[in-house]
């Protein structure tokens, strides 16, 4: 292989004239790289155009924030690749093209008159959630913001539709700007947010954004368990494409529902800023200054979003679909095999993603895919981990915090729902007090960001203007070395399909139907296990193993690896500590798909893992197994189990490559131990670090 870009983790920004996406992603990894299709703090490089960086594109931001990334012109990929090593940065570096000063302040303004303009908001505005919440200084509402009669106007409004009163003196709109966050979230001015949906200014106006990228967006959110409330609040601030005239825009309820609705409209600039600024004030109590600072107690919280380059969506789906000429571009037809065409459908399947995020209570409409920040994501994890701590050790509540355990479980909670939305409906949000709970939001936390990095995936391959299948795309955006479909006669598919069905265990009630298995290689995780100290150990332990997830997981999983929590994370919510997680039972794994979210397929996948040996054996929990493993010298953990493979067998028997590796003698049934201590049904084999890893097959099952 070649070894132009070895250690090196690229990813790429904008459009390259006479270079299709997928065939520099290929120079990339075929040159021992790694693609990224988001920037991460592991990537090394961003290949990008001059433009992309004059226009401060999400991804050029981003790589500019992180010092440890180059950002670099195409030139640079390509002469690496031709040279067959990388070549120096230097004359390559990309750096913004100093911008002649603005004659205006944000966006370019038509002239516009300083008089309200009320026509926009008659009978489209519902009575706002307080009167105290007033505009700016003598802007008042017009004629058509007063609230229309209603025939339900004596029924009393639920607490989180009416959004009661927030009394705010005036000394909250005096708070002395904080210097800018060098993290806050900011975007270029060519930037296209999109406008609420239940606004009436929708095909007319656009999201304002500052000259400095400051995106005038608020989406605010409030969980109170004891008072039932599950509430947000949402402020923009319009600009009118045609006339420059603003508008202010509110609507507020409770998660899940349309809620209520008011407008504030023909402002002038400053107006508009002020309705804005006093109103996120009101409802959060910080300035829109310091918006990123610590929430405010018994406040809305400022819930940040993560701002995709929206415009590079407007109009280029136009632009694939016709030629200049105006005749539709004929896509190239899909180049993957049916099965392997199948696998990538459903794991870049939409509806099975807002199916898994819903049976969750994941409220995608207040925060979809695309919008999750890291951050959100890492705050929602640190929150989790607070109150697992606890959890384990009620005491903790008085020592640390001076509060009774029940109102600080309760707050913690609070906390959470805030930040990461969920939609309960009309009933009372649950207070987060036991382990069960815990483990069920960190699964939410990491399928959010698998999900988040397959949305990524498939937003490339929308965007992408090569002509190729959408699928194609998508597959390329995987980053595999390979992927092929077994043949159903070969030994090879006949040895898997016997340890799929006969490690079957007897207290799980799945029934299989095979229907694929593909044999895999991540790029780069051989020369990774290779290159590590688990290579040609003396005391090598080397197993067949099974892993499950949601298919949903499987863009994320298959592009990045199988991945470890973050220390954000509560080591609470796993059993044996924080570790990868597999299995000898194939029923074990494959409650894990959770297949009843996607059609009833199951994605199952079969891994060689370094075990090393000997094992930590564990009869019984301890969520520090991986800190008592390194201890006792041991490279994993055996969770041990009642019920357990009879035998083992050399795995060559499945493929030459596979030789020295151990997997199941299926051909006698799992055993169920007489005398044992163990507290689990089934066997769990812990490992931690991910360089133990090699994925080699992913079998596509129909689980019923």
């Amino acid at each position: 292989m070649a070894t132009s870009f070895k250690d090196h983790m690229i990813a790429l920004s904008g459009t390259f004239p006479m270079h299709k996406q997928a065939v520099l992603i290929d120079k990339i990894q075929s040159g021992g790289g790694t693609y990224s299709a988001k920037v991460i703090d592991a990537c090394t490089h961003l290949v990008t155009t001059q433009k992309d960086v004059d226009d401060n594109k999400l991804k050029c931001k981003q790589a500019a924030a992180l010092k440890s990334i180059k950002i670099v012109s195409l030139s640079w990929l390509l002469d690496s690749a031709a040279d067959g090593k990388p070549a120096s940065e230097t004359s390559y570096l990309l750096t913004a093209t100093p911008a002649p000063a603005p004659a205006t302040n944000g966006r370019p303004l038509r002239s516009s008159r300083t008089k309200q303009q009320s026509n926009d908001s008659k009978a489209n505005v519902s009575l706002d959630d307080d009167e105290n919440d007033v505009p700016a200084a003598d802007v008042a509402p017009s004629k058509g913001n007063k609230p229309a009669a209603s025939s339900n106007a004596k029924r009393p409004v639920p607490a989180d539709d009416e959004d009661e009163d927030d009394t705010t003196t005036s000394k909250s709109q005096d708070v002395p700007p904080a210097k800018k966050k060098k993290d806050s979230k900011q975007a270029s001015p060519t930037l296209k947010i999109p406008v609420d949906e239940y606004s009436p200014c929708c095909s007319t106006h656009e999201v304002f954004i500052e000259k400095d990228g400051v995106i005038y967006d608020a989406a605010l959110n409030q969980t109170n368990a004891r008072n039932n409330n599950n509430k947000f609040y949402l402020i923009q601030l319009l600009v009118n494409k045609t006339s420059g005239k603003y508008t202010a825009w509110t609507r507020w309820g409770r998660v899940g529902e349309t809620g209520q609705k008011a407008q504030f409209s023909g402002l002038t600039l400053d107006q508009a800023k002020d309705v804005f600024a006093k109103k996120f004030s009101s409802k959060t109590g910080l300035s829109w200054s310091n918006r990123l600072s610590s929430p405010r107690a018994g406040k809305y919280t400022y819930i940040e979003r993560n701002y995709e380059d929206d415009s590079e969506d407007n109009g280029k789906s136009d632009k694939k679909a016709k030629k200049e000429g105006g005749e539709d571009v004929k896509m190239s037809e899909c180049t993957l095999s049916q099965p392997v065409q199948e696998f990538v459908a459903l794991i870049f399947n939409q509806r099975h993603m807002l199916s898994t995020m819903a049976s969750m209570s994941y409220d995608a409409n207040k925060l979809p895919l695309g919008k999750l920040s890291q951050r959100i994501l890492m705050a929602g994890f640190e929150v989790l981990k607070n109150l697992s701590e606890l959890i384990a050790n009620p005491s903790l509540a008085m020592q640390n915090y001076g509060r009774p355990y029940g109102q600080l479980t309760e707050d913690l909670s609070n906390q959470y729902f805030t930040l990461i939305p969920h939609d309960f409906g009309r009933r009372r949000p649950p207070v987060i007090g036991t382990l069960d709970l815990i483990k069920r939001e960190i699964e939410l936390l990491e399928t959010l960001t698998d999900m988040e990095i397959a949305n990524e995936i498939l937003k490339g391959a929308k965007m992408s203007e090569t002509g190729l299948h959408p699928l194609d795309v998508q597959f390329a955006g995987l980053g595999l070395e390979e992927m092929t479909p077994l043949e159903s006669a070969t030994t090879e598919y006949k040895e898997l399909e016997d340890y799929l069905v006969k490690s079957h265990g007897k207290t799980h009630y799945i029934r299989y139907n095979l229907k694929h298995i593909f044999r895999v290689e991540r790029r780069g995780e051989k020369e990774r296990f290779e290159s590590s100290p688990f290579a040609n150990l003396p005391n090598s332990n080397r197993r067949l193993l099974w892993h499950g997830s949601r298919s949903t997981n499987y863009g994320g999983i298959l592009s990045q690896g199988l991945r470890i929590a973050p220390p954000e994370a509560p080591v609470t919510g796993y059993m044996f500590g924080k570790g990868v997680y597999f299995a000898d039972i194939s029923s074990k794994s494959a409650n894990y798909c959770c297949a009843h979210s996607s059609d009833r397929i199951g994605v199952l996948m079969l891994c060689d893992v370094e075990l090393g040996s000997p094992m930590l054996e564990l009869v019984d929990s301890d969520y520090h197994a991986d800190e008592n493993a390194k201890k006792q010298g041991s490279l994993s953990t055996l969770g041990k189990g009642k019920t357990v493979p009879q035998g083992w067998k050399d795995a060559g028997c499945v493929s030459e490559d596979l030789k020295g590796v151990l997997m199941p003698d299926v051909s006698s049934p799992p055993e169920t131990l007489d005398s044992t201590d163990a507290w689990l049904q089934y066997n769990e084999y812990i490992v931690y670090d991910v360089a133990q890893i090699r994925v080699k097959y992913l079998l596509y099952v129909h689980m019923s």
